[in-house]
């Protein structure tokens, strides 16, 4: 798409987004590593643990006032940091504190990194210490909403007061996105973009097929369908599919199966922490995940993770890959995908014009001391600038929290695929959430680990199902 983009035109698309990622969340690239494990003195017995002067925040217990305790005073934060290594958003957050450092805000604050290289073992650290131990003191958002968890836990900060003391910070947020990360009525977490994901296809895999690409969707399921026999035919793998890491890839695939299956199925995926999951829409898109499994992906697609799997879609091997716009930038990096792939890349929205959208889990404050909470929710502040949202646009794909941006109008000349995201948003007729953002965590859980049982036809969709709803149900005992 070559059509420039008007800023007002993306300020539209932007305004229909209701969005959770992560990104992206949990679909971002992961490299394989060991979670690093700190000692009381800062140091690692795994991993590496690194300084950097950074930040010095503006807060009093109101919202107001010198973050770092005083001129001169200095202030350490302790962050775990996954977006290292190949993350999409490594350079991002890289360019985050190196600028946050700069800032008035930003001179008498030194941050303490502990670096875990995959959202999956950060997750469950971060889980871990919930239960038991100290949480760093700005906890970052994984893709997986923890917010309750870490609100009952009492271990996170009610930032309901920064919010308040500060209407012009506050007014960059939609009301869906602060009450998404809102715990009995109190805000826990910042909002630092919203989610979508929809289909990348392989345009030249599906010309050798002879499968006509649709304007936006295909039709309904069974037109997705009959294009996979198309492209197995012509010995095409159709999708790309995961179980490992919480089986993000497998989630948006089933995520849509219920989310386009008539009111009864939009309004189960448009559910915050269902319990029951044996209903017909929700045991129909088991039986077609099982389907996929069996006739559709790659033969690794059974435990394995995100990141061969997307390596699959960018070498070309698989036809069609669900995620969402973080994954753009990955398209043009020659470490990732070969020359000239970003070219053979094209957007659609799942069967039925669906697309998940939903807010995100935002980023938590787990300090307990006073200036290091207000030194933390400084960086929060930075972080969520409107600068630095179209900054992450630009740099990671993530799409911008606030509705109400300066986009540039370029956009669509830098980066096509970008503005085609921003345009094709409008589009959509179903939009529905996916599972890291609405169901219990040991519900997500569960989903991956009995996903290679359903694969291998060692249960039934039912059994499927029941397995989730049990999972579910423990949380309300």
């Amino acid at each position: 798409m070559k059509r420039k983009l008007t800023k007002r035109v993306i300020a539209t698309a932007l305004a229909g987004i209701m969005v959770f990622g992560l990104t992206a969340c949990g679909g971002n690239s992961e490299t394989a590593g060991k979670a690093d494990e700190k000692t009381t003195d800062g140091q690692t017995t795994e991993g590496k643990t690194t300084d950097a002067a950074a930040t010095e925040g503006q807060a009093s217990d109101d919202g107001s006032g010198d973050a770092s305790g005083g001129e001169g005073k200095k202030v350490e934060l302790n962050v775990i940091n996954y977006h290292v290594g190949t993350d999409y958003a490594a350079e991002y957050y890289k360019y985050l504190f190196e600028e946050f450092k700069k800032t008035d805000a930003g001179k008498n604050v030194e941050f303490n990194f502990e670096e875990i290289p995959t959202t999956d073992a950060y997750n469950q650290k971060i889980k871990l210490l919930i239960s038991s131990g100290d949480l760093p003191d700005i906890v970052f958002n994984g893709g997986n909403n923890i917010t309750e968890l870490a609100a009952k836990s009492g271990k996170v900060t009610d930032l309901t007061p920064y919010f308040e003391a500060d209407p012009e910070w506050k007014a960059l947020f939609d009301e869906t996105s602060l009450n998404f990360n809102t715990v009995d009525g109190k805000i826990y977490g910042v909002p630092v973009s919203k989610e979508i994901s929809y289909i990348y296809y392989n345009k030249e895999l599906f010309e050798k097929a002879g499968v006509e690409v649709p304007e936006t969707s295909f039709a309904n399921w069974d037109e997705f369908f009959k294009a996979c026999d198309k492209l197995k035919a012509a010995d095409i793998t159709p999708l790309g599919m995961d179980t490992a890491d919480s089986g993000w890839l497998t989630n948006l695939w089933m995520s849509a199966l219920i989310g386009t299956d008539g009111d009864a199925g939009n309004k189960w995926m448009n559910t915050l922490y269902p319990t029951d999951f044996n209903t017909p829409e929700v045991e129909k898109a088991a039986e077609n995940i099982q389907k996929m499994f069996e006739n559709y992906t790659t033969a690794d697609a059974i435990g394995g993770k995100y990141d061969p799997m997307a390596t699959h879609f960018f070498n070309g091997e698989v036809a069609m890959f669900p995620n969402g716009p973080w994954m753009i930038p990955d398209f043009s990096q020659t470490e990732k995908a070969p020359e000239g792939f970003y070219d053979k890349v094209g957007i659609m929205l799942m069967p039925g014009d669906g697309m998940e959208m939903v807010p995100t889990p935002g980023d938590m404050v787990g300090a307990k001391d006073k200036d290091k909470i207000e030194a933390a929710v400084a960086f929060l502040k930075f972080e969520t600038s409107p600068e630095n949202q179209i900054k992450a646009l630009e740099m990671t794909g993530l799409q911008p929290v606030s509705n109400n941006l300066d986009i540039p109008s370029d956009l669509s000349e830098k980066d096509p695929l970008m503005a085609q995201v921003l345009e094709i948003q409008n589009k959509a007729k179903l939009t529905y959430g996916q599972n890291q953002a609405y169901w219990y965590q040991n519900a997500i859980d569960t989903f991956s680990t009995e996903l290679p049982e359903l694969a291998y036809g060692n249960i039934t969709p039912k059994e499927f199902c029941q397995k989730l709803s049990d999972s579910a149900a423990k949380n309300q005992e």
